[in-house]
C-alpha cells in the first residue's frame, strides 16, 4: 500500500507522464490545420488546452504565432489577435546544461504575463519533467497562476529561439 501511495505523489508531482507506462492518446490541439504544433496539452484537472500555434512558414520575418486557450471547437483566449509581426510579441528563455534543459516562451497581455514552460531536470532522482503555463498580472508582487499540464505535451518551443527575441530579463538568459 505504502508504495502504491509513493507511486501516485511521485505521478502527481512530474506533472506528466502516463501511470505504468501506458501510453494515453494524443490531446486534440487548438491549432488549425495548415499550422504547426510548438505546443499543446491538456491543463491538469481541466478540460482546457494550451496551445502555441505557427504558420508552416514560420521565421523571424515571416509567418506567425499564435497562443490559445480553451476547448477544441471553443477557443476563449486568443493571442495576438492579428497575424502580422507576432514574432515581436514573444519572448524565448532557454538554459540547459548536464542533465537539465528549461525553455520558456513568454507574452504580455492585458496587464498580465504569460509564460509557457517546459522543464527536464534529470539530474533529482527521480527525474522531473514538468511543462504548463503560468501567468500573474504585472505588479502583483510575483503571484502567479500555474496550470500544468496532465501528460507529456507536444514541445517544440526550442525551435523559436532563433525566430523570437530573447528575454534578457529572464533568469534562464543568464
Amino acid at each position: 500500500m505504502a508504495r502504491r501511495a509513493t507511486f501516485f505523489w511521485l505521478y502527481i508531482c512530474i506533472g506528466y507522464g502516463s501511470a505504468a507506462g501506458q501510453s494515453q492518446a494524443p490531446t486534440a490541439s487548438l491549432c488549425r490545420g495548415g499550422e504547426q504544433i510548438l505546443f499543446n496539452c491538456l491543463g491538469a484537472n481541466s478540460p482546457k488546452v494550451i496551445s502555441l500555434c505557427g504558420s508552416n512558414s514560420l521565421d523571424h520575418r515571416r509567418g506567425y504565432l499564435q497562443y490559445r486557450y480553451g476547448k477544441p471547437g471553443a477557443v476563449e483566449r486568443q493571442f495576438p489577435q492579428a497575424r502580422a509581426n507576432t514574432q515581436q510579441a514573444f519572448r524565448y528563455a532557454h538554459y540547459s546544461r548536464a542533465q537539465v534543459d528549461r525553455t520558456e516562451i513568454s507574452f504580455d497581455n492585458q496587464g498580465y504575463r504569460y509564460t509557457i514552460f517546459d522543464y527536464y531536470e534529470g539530474d533529482v532522482t527521480p527525474a522531473l519533467a514538468v511543462a504548463g503555463m503560468r501567468f500573474g498580472q504585472h505588479g502583483s508582487a510575483g503571484r502567479e497562476t500555474e496550470l500544468q499540464c496532465q501528460a507529456k505535451p507536444t514541445s517544440k518551443l526550442g525551435s523559436l529561439e532563433s525566430i523570437i527575441p530573447r528575454d534578457h530579463d529572464n533568469p534562464l538568459n543568464r
